[in-house]
């Protein structure tokens, strides 16, 4: 029993290891209430923010959960929107990437001699002020 119980911790050890962190802090409050809403929604700003009226609602980092994250940019990305849409984010504008060494407190610095770094993508919740323009019929 005590070996199953040793292999039961290590692998959620393992498992929770692996993947992205996604942390929030608030920013301002939101124009409206905000809802829930698919991912496929959200819309994902790389190259800046939309000219369309926003309030930026909340800032998102989303960080490898360990050195022996398998997650990429693809993933971080599609988690940071997962994450606006469960908060009711209308669009997440991308504002880079961040990368640090893991510190006393991450638990591979007290398990391998030569950690590897985490990789991070952080970006901000963005609220429309407007509700989208109307498409006009042709």
């Amino acid at each position: 029993m005590t070996n199953r119980l040793a292999f039961a911790f290590t692998s959620a050890l393992a498992l929770a290891a692996c993947g992205t962190t996604i942390r929030e802090t608030v920013i301002n409050p939101s124009p409206r209430q905000m809802v829930s809403r698919p991912p496929e929604t959200v819309e994902l700003f790389t190259s800046g923010a939309p000219a369309r009226p926003h309030v930026d609602v909340a800032f998102l980092e989303a960080e490898e959960s360990s050195s022996w994250s398998t997650d990429g940019t693809a993933d971080m990305l599609n988690k940071l929107r997962k994450r606006g849409a469960d908060r009711g984010c209308d669009a997440i504008v991308v504002g880079g990437l961040s990368s640090r060494d893991p510190g006393l407190n991450d638990t591979e610095t007290w398990l391998v001699d030569h950690p590897k770094g985490r990789k991070g993508i952080y970006g901000t919740c963005i609220v429309y002020t407007e509700p989208p323009p109307a498409i006009s019929a042709r």
